[in-house]
């Protein structure tokens, strides 16, 4: 595991499973929950850029990384319940927190069900806003270990050819690794991450909220532009350019939304 000399690793334990936790930097408290298929890791950039300003905590999702894959516990309430110890367990108060894809829906229902957990909350590309999807629990569990067997199947340099050869050799060691490193307990999460559209809670979160969301057409963009209105106090950037791996495609328009955000709540 290739990890920044300036990064502490803590285990943290979370109803059934030790939880691979990184911190690195100091003052407020931001978390990051990242998506399926990654590990903690994935934040090293970002967390880097923000470890002059704030404490940066962020954590390996159950069947993720460097944290127990057991048989059982990947419901969104167990979601919630992980996110929530490692804020706890660091003994953050009032922290920001921020998520990728499946951490973002992560971040934000944790947000609906517990609103004085954090001062605010910053979604990158979440899925899931409008619909759910077409195919049944079976099915989704299905397919995503089928996409887990293909993964483990490849080789880092496979993983890096086909997805991260115009990013920095070492993160792009990082991330192909992580997706070596899910295991398939971890499909089950696709089971029942998405009871209802995203959009549902968004009334819920009473945070200051900023959605990052990738470039997309006309009316995709209207879809998510109502959905955002339904935030008590939120804002959603579409960012020109920009994939599902927004700060990944693009980093410095990300990064100055996300400094902007910061330093208004």
């Amino acid at each position: 595991m290739d990890l920044p000399d300036s990064w502490e690793t803590k285990t943290v334990h979370a109803d059934g499973a030790d939880l691979q936790c990184y911190r690195t930097g100091t003052g407020p408290p931001i978390v990051l929950a990242h998506g399926f298929y990654d590990s903690g890791l994935r934040w090293v950039p970002l967390a880097n850029d923000l470890a002059d300003e704030y404490e940066v905590v962020t954590y390996d999702a159950r069947g993720h990384g460097r944290s127990d894959a057991p048989p059982t516990g990947y419901e969104l309430k167990d979601r919630i319940t992980d996110l929530r110890a490692v804020v706890r367990k660091f003994d953050l108060d009032d922290p920001v927190l921020l998520g990728h894809s499946m951490g973002a829906v992560t971040v934000a229902r944790t947000a609906a069900t517990y609103p004085d957990l954090s001062r605010g909350v910053v979604l990158e590309d979440p899925v899931g806003i409008h619909d759910v999807p077409d195919a049944g629990p079976d099915e989704r569990v299905t397919l995503a270990r089928e996409k887990i067997e293909d993964i483990t199947n490849q080789s880092v340099e496979d993983i890096i050819t086909e997805h991260y050869q115009d990013i920095d050799l070492v993160h792009a060691k990082r991330l192909a690794t992580a997706s070596l490193d899910v295991r398939p307990e971890a499909a089950e999460i696709a089971r029942n991450g998405y009871p209802s559209p995203l959009g549902d809670v968004f009334p819920d979160i009473t945070s200051r909220t900023l959605i990052l969301r990738r470039d997309t057409d006309v009316e995709t963009r209207v879809r998510d532009l109502d959905a955002a209105d339904s935030l008590p106090s939120g804002r959603l950037v579409h960012v020109p350019d920009a994939g599902h791996y927004v700060f990944q495609d693009e980093y410095d328009a990300a990064y100055a939304e996300l400094q902007t955000f910061l330093r208004r709540i």
